[in-house]
């Protein structure tokens, strides 16, 4: 069945959109990013300063710490998404590290269900990456992959798409993590009719995509329209008439290169990111 790109906790959707490097519309009706968005936790931004100061000092990047293998960190990593690139990274030799506000438990099983057999190898971390101190799973990553977002239709659409990766992305860049991937929203679908039903959606994404590019100007922006099936056990909304799905295996393929360093930009649309996967 086609749907809607959802990436992350059960109810979470990821549509990818245009990197509106700048504010979205309507956004002058409300309260300014800076504004909605408090600071940082005080102690993560001083550990995770204070981290980065000493790799620096030592000239050695706290991410070559984890018995020589990548540290890879998937936010949403139980989810659709997320759940294939983890076994992609698994494959590649990286070390993997799936957030989510679900138990260790209970996101391996949905790995389960997702992949239709167990995962072995991934340490799962139960952490709301909106209001959890980000800097302990930060800490010595080579790569973050944000599969987080919420669904069209969902609760807080505008600051579960929005507000929450602009702090992963901040924190992030705190704890000197050098490559990020972000899931974004197809420029197709965020100018469809999908910005007057799902206006907040659309927004919310467009600021996490602005965020990305600010605090990381060589990460990869995969903005995917619709995803072709879906989690077991959960309904999506349909695609527009005529927006060929891409394949989930291609948009992890597409991540899994940007986290390894291997890809960088912004790969807009579906047919964008069959071919980049492919590559």
């Amino acid at each position: 069945m086609l749907a809607l790109l959802l990436a992350l906790e059960p109810a979470a959707l990821l549509l990818p959109t245009p990197m509106s490097g700048r504010r979205a519309v309507g956004a002058s009706s409300s309260p300014s990013r800076s504004s909605r968005v408090t600071a940082l936790d005080r102690r993560q931004a001083v550990t995770s300063a204070a981290a980065a100061a000493a790799a620096a000092t030592l000239g050695v990047s706290t991410a070559a710490i984890a018995d020589g293998k990548p540290k890879v960190v998937v936010f949403g990593g139980s989810g659709y998404v997320g759940a294939y690139a983890s076994r992609l990274l698994l494959g590649k030799g990286a070390q993997v590290v799936s957030v989510s506000r679900k138990t260790p438990a209970e996101q391996a099983d949905k790995v389960k269900a997702i992949l239709g057999a167990p995962l072995a190898g991934v340490e799962y971390v139960q952490l709301d990456a909106s209001t959890g101190d980000l800097s302990g799973v930060l800490g010595g990553a080579a790569a973050v992959i944000s599969c987080i977002g919420i669904a069209p239709g969902g609760a807080n659409m505008r600051d579960g798409n929005g507000l929450v990766n602009v702090k992963i992305a901040a924190a992030s860049k705190l704890a000197a993590v050098p490559k990020f991937v972000y899931l974004g929203l197809a420029s197709e679908l965020a100018s469809s009719p999908i910005k007057f039903v799902f206006g907040d959606y659309v927004k919310g994404k467009a600021e996490a995509e602005a965020a990305v590019g600010k605090d990381y100007p060589s990460a990869l922006v995969l903005k995917p329209g619709i995803i072709a099936g879906g989690p077991p056990g959960e309904v999506r909304p349909p695609g527009p008439p005529g927006m060929a799905p891409v394949a989930v295996e291609d948009v992890a393929r597409a991540a899994v290169a940007g986290a390894l360093g291997n890809a960088a930009g912004t790969v807009d649309g579906n047919t964008a990111i069959a071919a980049a996967a492919a590559k």
